[in-house]
């Protein structure tokens, strides 16, 4: 079997710690190698030109130490990478504004692409993508890892055999301490955001387990801290038989990653639903008039979204399913933002 070569772009922490080691896992996946910008490359604004060799230096570093622990090519710019013919498909790990300039530079380069969460920072953008891509039948894949993982699967299952009876109610929180103003996640200009960062596990499971069609009828983001972006939010998403979920998400919060889902006759609750390790055993709590804690072994959630990422480039209804996935899920990131513009935003 013929492997999918891969290139990365930018030696991120995320790729480092969670994806290659996930990717050197499969057996479908053959790893070339990581590029770091080069200076026309870089959408920052740096004081002088020390500032700047800095970076360089703190990228080849990083790069360096991909390639100690990883082997593969170290690429001295994006575009060297993307144009190499010994790569089929680009991890693209870099903060939310980046990723469709060199999303779309990928495509035409005719590579299929893996983009870390969020897809793009808006639905005009994402929509442009997934046409470029169609009109190549090139894959895309979101990288919202916890849809993989055997938790996730589970849950769907008891539903499914009506363990805690008719849906009621979901609600859903993902959120983490203060990072530090450093963090390109509250910086504007990097595509930050507690909507855009956290916010949109809770957005994407609760469009999973809603079914059919869902919308957005409430949200509210707020700022503090004197960031120019969203730190903290909630929304509510409907589906068409008037089921809700509940979401709230922020990144000046005390840690949460919890689900609970209400039923006619019971609720299921997880207490690590959006970020389990790979070596950690979850459980799921269900109370259906007796209450049973049920255990799911350790699995690498990356490797099953990898694994989705494989089916997409080999299977074209996989590919076009992916496809309307990814534009539901910026579509009810746009629609948060507009309903919240006219309603509160600052504190």
């Amino acid at each position: 079997m013929k492997k999918i070569r891969v290139g990365i772009l930018g030696p991120s922490e995320i790729a480092f710690r969670r994806f290659l080691p996930a990717l050197l896992n499969s057996d479908r996946f053959e790893y070339v190698g990581v590029a770091i910008a080069n200076p026309n490359e870089r959408n920052q604004k740096y004081e002088n030109c020390e500032e700047l060799n800095n970076i360089l230096q703190k990228s080849k570093k990083k790069a360096k130490n991909f390639q100690l622990n990883f082997n593969g090519q170290i690429f001295a710019s994006y575009e060297e990478l993307l144009s190499a013919d010994d790569i089929d498909a680009i991890y693209i790990p870099l903060p939310p504004k980046l990723h469709y300039v060199w999303a779309k530079k990928a495509l035409e380069y005719n590579k299929h692409i893996l983009l870390e969460k969020p897809f793009t920072t808006n639905l005009e953008d994402t929509k442009i993508l997934l046409k470029l891509a169609k009109q190549k039948a090139l894959a895309v894949h979101e990288n919202y890892a916890f849809c993989y993982h055997e938790q996730v699967k589970q849950i769907l299952q008891l539903l499914n055999d009506g363990e805690i009876g008719d849906l009621r109610q979901i609600r859903t929180a993902f959120g983490f301490p203060y990072r530090g103003s450093s963090d390109f996640r509250y910086n504007k200009e990097l595509g930050g955001g507690a909507l855009l960062d956290c916010g949109g596990y809770p957005v994407k499971l609760s469009t999973l387990l809603l079914r059919g069609e869902s919308q957005i009828v409430a949200a509210s983001l707020n700022i503090s801290r004197g960031h120019d972006v969203d730190i903290f939010g909630s929304a509510t998403l409907e589906n068409n038989g008037g089921i809700t979920s509940h979401i709230s998400f922020g990144m000046d919060n005390f840690y949460k990653c919890e689900f609970e889902i209400w039923g006619s006759k019971g609720y299921l609750y997880a207490p690590r639903i959006f970020t389990a390790p790979p070596d950690l055993k979850v459980n799921l709590i269900l109370n259906n008039g007796q209450e049973k804690v049920l255990e799911i072994p350790e699995e690498d959630q990356f490797l099953g979204s990898i694994n989705h990422f494989y089916n997409c480039i080999k299977d074209k209804t996989t590919r076009l399913n992916t496809y309307n996935e990814i534009e539901t899920q910026s579509k009810h990131i746009n629609d948060i933002l507009k309903i919240n513009q006219s309603g509160r935003l600052n504190i």
